[in-house]
């Protein structure tokens, strides 16, 4: 056999190729913009703003190109140091502007104390000094200059760090602009791009820009969680703003539900000022009231403020009745209607569809159309794994047994379990054996294919027979947020049963009475729950707010204020919105105009003072000095109804 000399020429070109390779792979590994990219991320994991400057110093005086990466990182630490705050390992991330409280940075308190050098917080974050906090901000901007001379693109983190460096100053207008910049450039707006803006507006009291930049987010489909809601809340009560304070309360019942103690003192503060004392009228239409409660679904209407005079505020709870223990109020219990109800199962099983294989959903589905209805649902693996890591049937054989008997048909509840804990040798004891195959009889269970998730399968269980569903999961994770807020919330509150296991047999937490949620009454009464630690608390401790004066409100076929001939200009209108809508009059408007209805009393206000004092020949502020000296006094509200 002769030899082949092309093949020794192929293969010798091979390996060459092959040197080549390894030799440009080493050699990229080892260039000097990939050796930054490594100390630049050093230099982010331990917080160490000063060597990251120093590392930019050196990548422009050797000429070495920096790509839109080493710019996020370093312009990450330094509008953290510029802010008084480094995190470390953060990697030029750009974070919402949160401290550990989950408040909005308010940027005139987040200074350092003036320390030479920075140091070590419990929690590992590091205070920086004042020296530190001004270099890093001009080097900071420096570097931002520098990206825009180079063409280097923007995303959204690099702009929102140049916001929280504009933030250090106190230059909402800048870092506002940073997040108006973004769409232009294509870059998808977060919520954490409009913390620096919303900060320096509400620490600084400007209402009017605080709520410009609340308008922005919404109309790039931002929607404000409780730490924003929270700040717009704080200056809307400083500057007395009844609306703004009206809309607020409303938007926490939608976004929020159950609000945090620090938002609940803020709601105290307002309830508590001569303005909340101010807002509302006294003459309502009780019938349209009523009927715009029914068009929500109950619990809210949305009119505006009703009665006037002062408030009164009461920490309580709420009976297993769902009356309130401090004014007799019945609180609404809030579901999802059978129009809802479909289309919520129709969006799980649309996504449980496109992530399930084999058509494995399609067949629960129609298992579920032969052997059903049931009246609860088990998550059998939450349950069996209560407390401890290795799965145990007769944990939920005994909750299945439980929860039958709170059941009307005292029928079996449906239990979904992945097939994967039923099978294998851990599963062929004779005891775990006989209970999965009693379930089996009972036709009770249903266990998923490999490869399934089984939470969407208990999920749509649940839904499709408006039923119970036994779990402590607290449905919080990516799979969960799918749902979106819509009608998930709600629907978990109503049908969810947590569980717990004593001496002798399980404990079942209940669905709570009422919904636990801001609550508005036809009185005009409040009932705003503030959050535990636990979802299920019976004893969660609620806001019972009412006007001091128990005939503040009074019931009037026909109203008499301007702002109530409104309210029925707006009553067809009513019937038709979504349940998140309330009278536009009372809300702030997606025009801006938010202080038309502030700017209304006080022109009612001026022309009342006008006619009331035209014959007094003493100065009109004394008169309305004495006045204001009266009310305290009295301690009342002193209410002209002309």
């Amino acid at each position: 056999m002769g030899f082949d000399s092309s093949s020794l020429k192929s293969s010798k070109t091979m390996e060459n190729n092959s040197v080549v390779g390894k030799k440009s792979k080493k050699d990229k590994a080892n260039s000097p913009v990939v050796h930054l990219r490594v100390q630049l991320d050093m230099c982010s994991k331990r917080g160490d703003v000063m060597g990251a400057i120093q590392l930019y110093d050196k990548a422009i005086k050797e000429g070495i190109t920096m790509g839109q990466y080493h710019y996020a990182v370093l312009l990450y630490l330094c509008s953290s140091a510029a802010m008084g705050i480094v995190q470390p390992a953060k990697s030029g991330s750009g974070n919402r502007p949160v401290l550990n409280n989950g408040k909005l940075v308010d940027f005139d308190n987040s200074l350092a104390n003036g320390s030479t050098k920075p140091y070590y917080l419990e929690d590992d974050e590091i205070w920086v000094s004042e020296d530190v906090k001004k270099h890093a901000l001009v080097k900071g901007f420096e570097i931002y200059e520098t990206m825009c001379s180079n063409n280097v693109p923007m995303n959204e983190a690099t702009l929102t760090s140049v916001a929280r460096m504009a933030m250090s100053m106190g230059d909402g207008d800048m870092a506002f602009d940073m997040v108006k910049q973004m769409k232009p450039l294509g870059i998808n707006p977060r919520l954490r791009s409009y913390g620096p803006a919303l900060s320096v507006f509400c620490s600084t009291g400007d209402v009017n820009k605080a709520f410009e930049v609340e308008k922005h987010m919404l109309e790039h489909g931002v929607q404000p969680e409780e730490p924003e809601l929270e700040a717009l809340l704080r200056v809307s009560v400083e500057a007395g703003k009844g609306d703004k304070v009206y809309y607020l309360l409303h938007k926490l019942r939608t976004s929020v539900r159950k609000i945090s103690p620090s938002t609940a003192d803020i709601i105290v503060r307002w309830f508590e000022s001569k303005a909340a004392s101010r807002v509302g009228k006294r003459r309502i239409d009780q019938k349209l009231i009523k009927e715009a409660i029914e068009n929500a679904g109950g619990g809210w209407h949305g009119q505006g403020w009703l009665g006037k005079g002062k408030w009164s505020i009461s920490y309580t709870v709420v009976g297993d009745d769902a009356l309130c223990k401090c004014c007799g109020d019945k609180l609404a219990l809030i579901d999802l209607d059978p129009i809802e109800t479909e289309k919520f199962a129709e969006s799980v099983a649309s996504i449980a569809i496109k992530r399930e294989k084999n058509f494995s959903f399609q067949k629960f589905q129609k298992w579920l159309d032969y052997y059903g209805p049931f009246e609860a649902v088990v998550d059998a693996a939450n349950v069996g794994l209560f407390s401890q890591k290795r799965f145990m049937p007769s944990k939920v054989n005994a909750v299945v047994n439980a929860i039958r008997q709170k059941l009307p048909s005292r029928r079996w509840p449906l239990i979904v379990l992945h097939n994967k804990r039923i099978t294998g040798r851990k599963m062929d004891e004779p005891v775990k054996k006989a209970l999965i195959e009693k379930w089996k009889n009972a036709d009770a269970l249903y266990s998923t294919p490999t490869g399934s998730n089984d939470d969407w399968y208990w999920l749509y269980a649940a839904i499709k027979f408006k039923c119970l569903i036994v779990t402590n999961d607290e449905m919080r994770d990516h799979t969960f947020q799918l749902l979106g807020n819509e009608f998930f919330p709600k629907w978990k509150e109503r049908h969810q049963v947590h569980f717990s296991f004593s001496n002798t047999s399980p404990v079942f937490y209940m669905p709570p009475p009422c919904s636990v949620v801001i609550q508005e009454s036809e009185k005009g009464h409040w009932h705003i729950p503030i959050a535990s630690e636990l979802d299920y608390d019976s004893e969660r401790t609620w806001l019972c707010i009412r006007r001091a004066n128990s005939h503040a409100v009074k019931e009037d076929s026909v109203a008499i204020t301007e702002d109530s001939q409104s309210l029925n200009r707006n009553k067809e209108h009513t019937k038709s919105t979504t349940q998140t809508e309330v009278n536009s009059n009372f809300l702030p408007l997606n025009n801006g105009n938010y202080d038309k209805p502030q700017k209304l009393a006080e022109e009612m206000y001026k022309n009342i003072t006008s006619i009331s004092f035209a014959s007094v020949s003493s100065d009109q502020h004394t008169v309305l000095s004495e006045i204001e000296t009266a009310e305290m006094l009295g301690n009342c509200v002193i209410d002209f109804q002309i």
